[in-house]
Protein backbone atom coordinates (compact mmCIF):
# COMPACT_ATOMS: atom_id res chain seq x y z
CA UNK A 1 0.00 0.00 0.00
CA UNK A 2 2.83 2.27 0.73
CA UNK A 3 4.41 1.71 -2.42
CA UNK A 4 1.30 2.75 -4.48
CA UNK A 5 0.93 5.83 -2.75
CA UNK A 6 4.25 7.07 -3.19
CA UNK A 7 3.95 6.20 -7.05
CA UNK A 8 0.83 8.00 -7.19
CA UNK A 9 2.38 11.16 -5.03
CA UNK A 10 5.29 10.90 -8.11
CA UNK A 11 2.75 10.77 -11.00
CA UNK A 12 1.21 13.57 -9.44
CA UNK A 13 4.24 15.77 -9.04
CA UNK A 14 6.18 14.77 -12.40
CA UNK A 15 2.79 15.56 -14.53
CA UNK A 16 0.44 17.36 -12.83
CA UNK A 17 1.93 20.83 -12.85
CA UNK A 18 2.87 20.67 -16.35
CA UNK A 19 -0.74 19.43 -17.49
CA UNK A 20 -2.20 23.12 -16.36
CA UNK A 21 0.31 24.43 -18.84
CA UNK A 22 -0.67 22.58 -21.69
CA UNK A 23 2.18 20.48 -22.02
CA UNK A 24 2.06 17.05 -21.39
CA UNK A 25 4.25 14.46 -22.93
CA UNK A 26 3.58 12.94 -26.53
CA UNK A 27 0.87 15.89 -26.64
CA UNK A 28 0.56 17.69 -30.19
CA UNK A 29 2.39 20.95 -30.15
CA UNK A 30 2.70 23.48 -33.06
CA UNK A 31 4.80 25.93 -33.81
CA UNK A 32 3.79 28.75 -36.65
CA UNK A 33 6.02 31.18 -37.96
CA UNK A 34 5.05 34.22 -39.41
CA UNK A 35 7.04 36.88 -41.95
CA UNK A 36 5.62 40.09 -41.19
CA UNK A 37 8.67 42.08 -42.98
CA UNK A 38 7.31 45.00 -44.82
CA UNK A 39 8.98 43.95 -48.08
CA UNK A 40 11.76 40.98 -47.75
CA UNK A 41 11.11 37.27 -47.71
CA UNK A 42 12.09 35.20 -45.11
CA UNK A 43 14.77 32.34 -44.98
CA UNK A 44 14.90 30.12 -41.93
CA UNK A 45 16.04 26.25 -40.70
CA UNK A 46 14.69 25.00 -37.96
CA UNK A 47 15.61 21.57 -36.24
CA UNK A 48 15.93 19.72 -32.86
CA UNK A 49 18.07 16.80 -31.84
CA UNK A 50 15.43 14.51 -33.86
CA UNK A 51 14.29 16.16 -36.89
CA UNK A 52 16.21 18.45 -39.31
CA UNK A 53 13.25 20.37 -41.20
CA UNK A 54 15.38 22.11 -43.37
CA UNK A 55 16.10 25.36 -45.02
CA UNK A 56 12.98 27.49 -46.16
CA UNK A 57 11.71 30.28 -47.33
CA UNK A 58 8.76 32.84 -46.73
CA UNK A 59 7.61 35.85 -49.10
CA UNK A 60 6.23 38.65 -47.16
CA UNK A 61 3.12 37.90 -45.02
CA UNK A 62 3.07 34.34 -45.19
CA UNK A 63 2.95 31.75 -42.32
CA UNK A 64 4.30 28.19 -42.35
CA UNK A 65 3.24 25.76 -39.36
CA UNK A 66 4.92 22.84 -38.18
CA UNK A 67 3.40 19.98 -35.92
CA UNK A 68 5.02 16.96 -33.56
CA UNK A 69 4.48 15.29 -30.88
CA UNK A 70 6.87 16.30 -27.39
CA UNK A 71 8.56 14.25 -24.74
CA UNK A 72 9.98 16.18 -21.80
CA UNK A 73 13.80 16.74 -23.83
CA UNK A 74 12.17 18.14 -27.34
CA UNK A 75 13.84 21.46 -28.02
CA UNK A 76 12.97 23.38 -31.73
CA UNK A 77 16.23 25.97 -32.59
CA UNK A 78 15.58 28.16 -35.55
CA UNK A 79 17.70 30.16 -37.24
CA UNK A 80 16.34 33.27 -39.30
CA UNK A 81 18.17 35.34 -41.93
CA UNK A 82 17.09 38.59 -44.35
CA UNK A 83 19.62 40.66 -46.11
CA UNK A 84 22.35 40.91 -43.45
CA UNK A 85 20.45 40.49 -40.26
CA UNK A 86 20.02 36.78 -38.78
CA UNK A 87 18.66 35.38 -34.93
CA UNK A 88 18.96 31.79 -33.68
CA UNK A 89 16.61 30.89 -30.79
CA UNK A 90 14.91 28.34 -28.90
CA UNK A 91 11.24 28.26 -30.94
CA UNK A 92 10.13 25.67 -28.45
CA UNK A 93 11.00 24.20 -25.49
CA UNK A 94 9.39 22.26 -22.29
CA UNK A 95 8.81 24.25 -19.07
CA UNK A 96 6.07 25.79 -17.47
CA UNK A 97 6.92 29.33 -18.20
CA UNK A 98 7.31 28.83 -21.87
CA UNK A 99 4.56 27.00 -22.43
CA UNK A 100 2.49 29.99 -20.21
CA UNK A 101 3.86 32.49 -22.20
CA UNK A 102 2.85 30.55 -25.39
CA UNK A 103 -0.39 30.15 -24.07
CA UNK A 104 -1.05 26.00 -24.52
CA UNK A 105 0.04 23.79 -27.59
CA UNK A 106 0.50 27.00 -29.95
CA UNK A 107 3.31 28.98 -30.22
CA UNK A 108 3.43 31.78 -32.83
CA UNK A 109 6.28 33.47 -33.36
CA UNK A 110 6.32 36.66 -35.72
CA UNK A 111 9.54 38.21 -37.56
CA UNK A 112 9.19 42.35 -38.30
CA UNK A 113 12.45 44.61 -39.46
CA UNK A 114 12.42 45.74 -35.49
CA UNK A 115 12.55 41.74 -33.96
CA UNK A 116 11.17 38.89 -32.79
CA UNK A 117 7.91 38.40 -31.24
CA UNK A 118 5.74 35.71 -29.92
CA UNK A 119 2.26 35.73 -29.25
CA UNK A 120 0.60 35.21 -25.78
CA UNK A 121 -2.66 33.36 -26.37
CA UNK A 122 -4.16 33.79 -23.19
CA UNK A 123 -3.73 37.61 -23.53
CA UNK A 124 -3.74 38.71 -27.09
CA UNK A 125 -0.64 40.72 -26.94
CA UNK A 126 2.94 40.48 -29.30
CA UNK A 127 6.02 40.11 -26.87
CA UNK A 128 9.16 41.48 -28.38
CA UNK A 129 11.54 38.04 -27.37
CA UNK A 130 14.98 39.21 -29.51
CA UNK A 131 16.19 41.46 -31.86
CA UNK A 132 18.02 40.82 -35.14
CA UNK A 133 22.11 39.72 -35.50
CA UNK A 134 24.04 41.36 -37.84
CA UNK A 135 25.51 38.61 -40.52
CA UNK A 136 29.38 38.72 -40.59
Amino acid sequence: MRQLFYFVLFLSLAFGPRSCFGFWPGKKHFVRIKNELSTQQLNYHCESDMDDLGDRILAPHQEWEFKFRASFDTYFQCSMWYANFIVTFDVFYPSDAFMDRCGGVHCIWRTQESGIYLFHIKTGEWEKMYDWGTRT
